[in-house]
């Protein structure tokens, strides 16, 4: 069995040293304005594969309530997190000499890691990064692709789905060292990035970015979660390792991204994510109650006690190991150089989804962080869960000061608090270039300022916080977990908000699993037609699906009248249509068109709710919700 034993990262020192002035080119408007139908329908490719769909900045809306830095402007916001990527570009991302189609994130700049060059956990940062920052980079597709090549060509050999937990450079070839299984956190980043991907830039190319990560992370729960109490695992290596201690009930609270099993349930429906979400959870109160009821801080590695089956420090227990350690240090049991990351993965859930399940260990974690330090240089690297200890003679490091950006971002209260995080994480005040600013600290802050600065967005929709007891809950679950259509990146669905005509073009697409480029559109406004709909739009036209309906212009964003819905339903489903003097059953039969009529007769015949005859107006007029709008694409799938 291998142990993953986390090289030590040097932190960084108080000196501040002010970088050369570089000038940032600011972003362009039509970049920064989301398009009507963002949230629509799953990617499709236009004729240029390289073309994002979801463009950095994407200037997200989070959870009500929550700040972001109110001293700099938003142009400000992004340009920073721009330069910052550009130098972790440079400094980071390499491609390899051996393979010039794959690239990786070159990890060892602190030197502590012989001829290794990367680990999964890199390699995973690495390509959320360059997925979130398409738009800025023209690049970004072709690393994205590079790095997805480098995870395929060195797997776990224990999980061909998974990646080997670290590479080095050897003998003219780059290969898996210190055994080749896998490390979680790498392999989770990794399944989330391939969905980012999939939104990013569609799935119809080369590579299927939603298939590819469907293997992941089912992958993840078969050999990298408990089965029977649901805990997230340290690796592959654990279900098949044997001897003492046993790694079987152990956990790391790092690598607790509830917001990554949130969409690992909604991109596979898989029942058994929700009981992964519930465990971690309760994991994270558990130990706050009980261990840092003060200070909200969480150890690196929990274990659960079979006595009680409560999650505690490892420190609570005795190690027959030659160190006496449970893994890798005497610090196992403290907030140490895997927790710190806590802060940003914990609050990044709040942000985007508007769960509290973790809020008051967030909120107690704030103030305690706060309180206790006067400047972010002053931060700790490293305490003891009840706040009294320091761990580490350095002060100010990255990777422990990015995170706690984050989780600032949770209550107004703290907003001189964050806005002093920001001002400290700038490229201007703490260069990426610096000497002694190693991987990291560099990664986790880019990964924060990302966040931060409104341009973290989730690729499933994750709609947990608007369609709870809905009529339509079911409908719209299942569509989701389709890939039928999306809910808003900041985790609403929205379902009483109208639907315009792209987006519901491309749920039918979606629906209809309609395959080609499609007819060419001959609309006045067919320019005009978002890149994501655009496909969509031309294989509905080509599928005959709009004959008639339709002048010389789309009007893509246009919201859909029930009246057009029915003729777009019907033809879909390719019902025989009668003559135009039928009579609906609607009290308002004289208010509806004569050219729906046909198609709502034949829809009622059909047995779709919606249009059966009934004692009650059909409003042909009136929009159509996007709630709505699910349940008539999905009675597509319908006897």
């Amino acid at each position: 069995m291998n142990m993953k034993i986390r090289e030590t990262y040097r932190p960084d020192s108080l000196i501040v040293y002010m970088a050369s002035m570089l000038s940032v080119v600011f972003l362009l408007l039509s970049l920064i304005c989301t398009p009507v139908g963002y949230a629509s329908g799953s990617a499709t490719t236009t004729n240029d594969a390289l073309t994002p769909l979801r463009p950095f900045p994407q200037h997200m809306t989070y959870t009500e309530g929550t700040i972001k830095p109110n001293h700099v402007t938003q142009s400000q916001m992004n340009a920073e997190v721009a330069l910052l990527y550009d130098e972790y570009k440079k400094k980071y991302i390499k491609k390899n000499s051996y393979d010039q189609s794959q690239y990786y994130v070159w990890y060892n700049d602190g030197g502590w890691n012989g001829d290794a060059i990367t680990v999964s956990e890199a390699h995973g940062y690495g390509m959320m990064i360059t997925a979130i920052m398409a738009g800025h980079d023209p690049e970004a597709k072709t690393i994205f692709d590079g790095m997805y090549r480098f995870f395929r060509a060195h797997p776990s050999a224990l999980h061909p789905d998974l990646m080997a937990w670290q590479q080095a450079d050897r003998d003219g070839a780059i290969v898996d060292v210190n055994g080749t299984d896998s490390a979680i956190d790498g392999d989770m980043d990794i399944a989330y990035a391939l969905l980012l991907a999939d939104k990013q830039w569609g799935s119809s190319g080369d590579i299927n970015y939603k298939q590819e990560a469907t293997k992941v992370i089912n992958a993840i729960m078969e050999s990298e979660v408990h089965p029977e109490h649901f805990h997230l695992q340290l690796g592959d290596w654990v279900p098949t390792g044997e001897g003492e201690p046993s790694f079987k009930p152990a956990s790391r609270p790092s690598d607790f991204m509830l917001q990554h099993l949130k969409e690992f349930h909604k991109a596979t429906g898989d029942e058994r994510w929700q009981k992964v979400i519930d465990t971690t959870y309760r994991i994270i109160n558990n130990v706050h109650e009980q261990y840092s009821p003060d200070t909200g801080l969480l150890p690196d590695f929990v274990y659960r006690d079979p006595a009680d089956g409560k999650y505690k420090p490892v420190t609570e227990f005795e190690w027959p190991t030659e160190s006496g350690h449970f893994l890798e240090s005497e610090f196992d049991g403290a907030y140490n150089y895997n927790s710190c990351r806590t802060p940003w993965r914990i609050a990044s859930d709040f942000l985007l989804t508007g769960d509290t399940s973790a809020f008051d260990q967030l909120t107690t974690m704030n103030n305690f962080i706060s309180e206790k330090h006067s400047s972010p240089s002053e931060i700790w690297s490293g305490y003891s869960l009840d706040g009294t200890t320091k761990l580490s003679e350095w002060d100010g490091g990255l990777e422990f000061t990015a995170p706690f950006m984050v989780s600032a971002m949770i209550h107004e209260s703290n907003q001189d608090w964050l806005n002093s995080l920001w001002d400290y994480h700038t490229e201007e005040a703490n260069s990426t270039a610096l000497e002694y600013r190693y991987y990291y600290g560099n990664s986790i802050r880019l990964l924060s300022m990302i966040v931060v600065s409104g341009n973290w967005w989730s690729p499933t929709g994750i709609a947990a916080t608007d369609i709870s007891g809905h009529p339509a809950e079911q409908e719209i679950t299942l569509a989701l977990a389709e890939g039928v259509v999306n809910g808003y990146p900041n985790g609403t669905f929205k379902p009483e908000e109208g639907v315009s005509r792209a987006e519901f073009a491309v749920m039918l697409a979606n629906s209809m699993k309609l395959e080609g480029a499609g007819a060419q559109l001959s609309y006045e406004d067919a320019g005009s037609i978002a890149p994501w709909a655009s496909p969509s739009v031309a294989q509905i036209v080509q599928a005959g699906i709009t004959d008639g309906l339709f002048d010389q212009q789309f009007k893509p964003a246009q919201r859909l009248t029930r009246a057009e819905a029915a003729v777009l339903l019907a033809a879909s489903k390719k019902l025989t249509l009668g003559s135009e003097t039928g009579v609906t059953g609607f009290t308002d039969d004289n208010a509806i068109p004569e050219w729906a009529k046909p198609s709502i007769i034949a829809l009622g015949e059909e047995g779709v709710p919606p249009f059966k005859p009934q004692d009650n107006p059909f409003e042909p007029e009136r929009e159509i919700t996007r709630a709505e709008a699910v349940t008539l694409v999905r009675s597509l799938a319908k006897p």
